[in-house]
């Protein structure tokens, strides 16, 4: 019967899910922003989407990732598929700042699952 050690988390695991909670914020704010700018019904569909994204997203953050529940990481997967399509219809559109955006925005979101990955994944303690 050894005990095993079980490594300390850093700060950037146990809080990585703080990263997914402000880029919903975020994406809420181009949400709100967006439909008040809306001219066409496609950019209010695409306002109200992000609107929705990122209220499903905070939820998933704060009650799932949190905890460290391993379906919340493939959940969050899904961001950097989302914002890299939007990216390339930016792109392809001729909006070359939202576009942009887009990146920085991938590149935040494969930071945070990095850091989220370990946490996730480890074996639970009995």
């Amino acid at each position: 019967m050894g005990e095993t050690k079980a490594r300390a988390q850093t700060w950037f695991e146990r809080y990585s899910w703080t990263v997914f909670v402000f880029l919903s914020a975020v994406l809420l704010l181009f949400g709100i922003t967006d439909l008040a700018g809306a001219a066409s019904s496609t950019a209010q569909e695409t306002a109200i989407d992000e609107l929705f994204i990122g209220c499903l997203t905070a939820a998933v953050a704060v009650m799932g990732a949190r905890r460290r529940e391993r379906w919340t990481w493939y959940a969050m997967a899904l961001w950097p598929v989302w914002i890299a399509a939007q990216s390339v219809r930016a792109a392809s559109t001729g909006k070359g700042a939202e576009a942009t955006t887009g990146v920085f925005l991938l590149g935040l979101a494969l930071v945070a699952l990095a850091l989220a990955y370990r946490p996730a994944f480890r074996a639970k303690s009995q």
